[in-house]
């Protein structure tokens, strides 16, 4: 769930629809500089999966410790975990290609969770948090080597985080080309859904599959807006309509409570737009 403070309401987006405005940007990613996804299909069919295991939380959303709406990025590794394997599950459904994306992004999240992780009484509440969490990357590797034989990618050359060097072979920088791409597409919607603004810039994009990666710059001009330089796209604004709703800006009693105001709000869909600086 993403949490959108916006005047005296919360506007409230599930992980899925963001994703789905991921593979939406996917779609539209190709001009002079930047190649379209490649394989286009099952790209951008794991960029738009990449949360797809959310609705395990999302259809029955929780609250955070001060009673507000649980954002994604305050999500405890019980939330975490459960989601990130449900989306792998989903996407590999989809396409080996697709479920391959998708483990990487919830390898490389798990890893950045856990080298932030300054307190055993903040994200790891006891020892068997961070049991599970090495448990879960430990499959996550073994599903990415099954994917890599499935999809003739070699298994025989060192990886971090399940991807190799830039210049190791041809398919693996065509890898590393998607994988960037989805953490662009994530990065950018995740942002512009947002209330606060997440980032000013997303670094290692590959324009196309061997080429020296670039740093995207991006501005927040307003709510639901996002400026972008260099461009990726294909034309020099976007604008999608993305599923939401609101409640009010409150500390909420528990969880019961909450369920039955969010479930009763009505839909409030909002416009996103990204546009060319």
């Amino acid at each position: 769930m993403i949490r959108h403070r916006l005047g005296d309401d919360f506007i409230l987006i599930t992980q899925h629809d963001h994703a789905q405005l991921s593979g939406r940007l996917a779609e539209r990613v190709g001009n002079a500089l930047f190649s379209a996804p490649t394989p286009f299909q099952e790209t951008v069919d794991g960029i738009a999966l990449h949360d797809c295991g959310w609705p395990l939380h999302d259809d029955n959303p929780t609250l955070n410790p001060q009673g507000q709406p649980l954002h994604v990025l305050e999500s405890p590794m019980s939330v975490a975990t459960r989601v990130w394997g449900e989306s792998v599950r989903g996407a590999t459904e989809k396409s080996p290609w697709s479920g391959l994306l998708v483990s990487l992004h919830v390898l490389a999240l798990s890893s950045l969770a856990q080298s932030r992780d300054q307190s055993p009484h903040e994200r790891f509440k006891d020892a068997r948090d961070l049991f599970d969490l090495n448990k879960f990357q430990h499959k996550q590797v073994e599903h990415q080597q099954a994917l890599r034989k499935a999809l003739d990618l070699r298994t025989d050359v060192p990886l971090r985080l399940g991807l190799a060097e830039p210049g190791t072979g041809a398919r693996e920088d065509l890898l590393l080309f998607a994988y960037h791409l989805l953490k662009a597409m994530d990065r950018i919607s995740l942002d512009a859904c947002s209330g606060e603004d997440l980032f000013d810039q997303v670094e290692v994009v590959y324009p196309r599959p061997g080429a020296a990666p670039v740093t995207l710059r991006i501005k927040h001009p307003a709510h639901f807006e996002l400026a972008v330089d260099p461009w990726p796209f294909d034309e020099p604004l976007l604008s999608f309509e993305v599923p939401a709703r609101r409640v009010p800006a409150q500390k909420y009693g528990g969880e019961e409570e909450f369920r039955r105001v969010y479930h009763a709000a009505p839909a409030a869909p909002v416009t996103v737009a990204i546009r060319r600086v």
